[in-house]
């Protein structure tokens, strides 16, 4: 016979409220790395080529660190959902656990 699984639904539910935080504070960085992405055209001087490779690169990697960010994003968000549906899984159940308990007991003669 297998074990017994023991799961501690409230600490399931924490890593929800984690996850969803740490989705949150990622959507937060990813907004103001776009918004680090506004800078003035001459923010990289007048050099001939090197300012406009400069300006092109600090783009890319402005581009690049929003995609990141927006990736860790979805990530907790999906992690976050998948904790939300384990807890209700486990909570119905106990549910359904325990209404096969009352159910026979209720059929048997007291």
């Amino acid at each position: 016979m297998p074990p017994d699984i023991d799961v501690d639904v409230q600490a399931v539910r924490r890593l929800e409220t984690a996850a969803k935080q740490v989705a949150s504070s990622l959507a937060a960085l990813e907004g103001q790395i776009a918004s680090a992405g506004d800078v003035p055209s001459d923010a990289f001087g007048h050099l001939p080529f090197a300012s406009d490779m400069l300006r092109a690169k600090y783009a890319e990697q402005v581009t690049g660190g929003a995609e990141l960010f927006g990736a860790a994003n979805a990530a907790f968000g999906r992690v976050a959902t998948a904790l939300a549906d384990t807890v209700e899984a486990y909570e119905r159940n106990e549910q359904e656990l325990d209404g096969g308990f009352k159910a026979i007991q209720a059929g048997m003669p007291g």
